[in-house]
């Protein structure tokens, strides 16, 4: 008895039952809704152009100045001492916080040119 209400113990049962498959039913129905169609990555997988994100390890790869198919220190070092050049735009040696910030705006706004690039070029193929 609960505040004065006298609850049967199949009706509870039935009550938990009915709230149980009601929120089945719901979780079916929901199914279609999460499974909408997208198109199918390209063959390099998600990302730009036909699907292709250019992962770090190939991006990496392209550092491989020697073509042996590994990085040496001296190639991963190069990447990062080019990386590091860029960002410090002052040239004193040092990347402070506002140079960062500017730097990634600018990677940013590079990578949404070439996604719209990507983009156009992806509307303009004909459908299959």
């Amino acid at each position: 008895m609960v505040r004065g209400i006298n609850f049967d113990e199949s009706e509870i049962v039935m009550t938990i039952r009915k709230i149980l498959l009601s929120t089945l039913a719901l979780s079916v129905l929901a199914l279609p809704a999460l499974a909408q169609d997208a198109p199918p990555p390209g063959p390099g997988g998600p990302g730009g152009p036909d699907g292709h994100r250019g992962g770090g390890i190939e991006k990496m790869m392209n550092a491989d100045t020697d073509g042996d198919g590994q990085l040496s220190k001296a190639e991963f070092m190069a990447v990062h001492e080019k990386r590091f050049n860029e960002m410090d735009s002052n040239k004193d040696g040092k990347v402070s916080k506002d140079e960062m910030k500017a730097h990634r705006e600018s990677m940013k706004a590079e990578f949404d040119a070439k996604r719209k690039e990507w983009e156009s070029k992806r509307d303009q193929k004909p459908a299959q």
